[in-house]
């Protein structure tokens, strides 16, 4: 039995999102960088400076459980630095300190050649048009879910 054109595309997109991840860590382990967990972590909170951590925790895709232990090793390491949010008491915002933002910037360049690697069979006309489609996909389910949203606390 084949799959519809549409459960080939999401199949691909893990399959492709396996094989990234995979070789992505590879390079960072062969570099001594952060783990890729740290590194998506530190980024996004550079993306965003002051995201708390519920909010992030839904942007990784991980629960607060498990964000809580990356965050505070992140913090004993002098990466991040934790600040009260002013609106919730309960709440912790994230900023990123000098040496993650230098250990994010080493571990980037570590793992770009992967991305490299991944887009060079592609003309650069089709890497941003590829660039677009996915970001049209992402703001489509955004826009639309009938899901609600993650909480986590």
């Amino acid at each position: 039995m084949s799959r519809a054109p549409e459960e080939e595309i999401g199949y691909l997109l893990k399959r492709l999102m396996h094989l990234f991840r995979h070789e992505l860590e590879a390079r960072l382990r062969e570099a001594d960088a952060l783990p890729f967990a740290h590194l998506v972590t530190l980024d996004q909170i550079r993306s965003e400076p002051g995201i708390t951590g519920a909010e992030l925790a839904r942007r990784l895709m991980v629960t607060a459980q498990t964000l809580t232990v990356l965050l505070r090793r992140l913090e004993s390491q002098g990466d991040i630095e934790r600040r009260a949010d002013p609106a919730n008491r309960r709440a912790d915002r994230w900023h990123l300190l000098p040496a993650g933002e230098q250990r994010l910037r080493a571990s980037r360049s570590s793992s770009a050649p992967v991305m490299t690697r991944m887009l060079s069979r592609l003309p650069p006309d089709d890497v941003a048009h590829l660039r677009g489609y996915l970001e049209s996909c992402v703001s489509a389910l955004e826009g639309s879910s009938s899901l609600p949203t993650p909480r986590c606390q």
